[in-house]
């Protein structure tokens, strides 16, 4: 994998960023402090690529 879609929990923002950035502490959306989420798809299902759809 070399992309990872991340998803703030505050404000559902997702973006993707290569997967040897860790996210940024603060959301470029909602500009809170917040953990991001690893919403990547590795099911194949979605194709192994983009948001799981599971995860919402």
């Amino acid at each position: 994998m070399d992309k990872i879609t991340w998803k703030c929990p505050k404000c559902g923002y997702t973006f993707e960023a290569d997967a040897s950035q860790a996210p940024p502490e603060t959301c470029s959306m909602c500009k809170e402090k917040c953990q991001f989420v690893n919403v990547t798809c590795y099911v194949p299902e979605c194709g192994f690529q983009g948001q799981d759809p599971r995860l919402g």
